[in-house]
This record gives C-alpha cells, structure tokens and sequence, in this order.
C-alpha cells in the first residue's frame, strides 16, 4: 500500500511538473514569435534603407558632379 502511494505522489509530481514546463513553453513560443515578428521589421527597415542609398547613389551618379545631393528623407 505505501508503494502505491508512493508512487501516485511521484505520479502527481510529474504532472504538476509536466503542466509547469507546458506553460513556460508556451511562454517561450509566444516570445519566440514575438521576435521573429520583430526580427522581420528590422529586415524589412533594413532593406528599405538599403533601397533608398542605392536611389541616391544612382540619383548622385546621374546629376553633375557640381551639384549637391541631399540624403535626408
């Protein structure tokens, strides 16, 4: 009988630990997609930086050497 209840007591632990690490995983996947979410704005904000250099390198390379470029957007 003492093994038996040993044995539900390890049993109800491991659940109370299994619902625990769920949670947190959860946790953890929901700031992971809260990351990536960011991670993809910073790429998309990179590249359009990226785009508008290049239009002003080219808008520079196409205008005369006298005048000036503004970079300010």
């Amino acid at each position: 009988m003492e093994i038996i209840k040993a044995l539900d007591s390890k049993i109800e632990k491991l659940i109370h630990d299994y619902e625990k690490i769920r949670i947190e995983n959860d946790t953890l996947r929901q700031e992971l997609n809260e990351l990536k979410n960011v991670n993809d704005e910073l790429v998309r904000n990179n590249q359009d930086m990226l785009l508008r250099i290049d239009s002003a390198i080219t808008l520079t390379k196409g205008k005369n050497s006298d005048s000036e470029t503004d970079f300010s957007y």
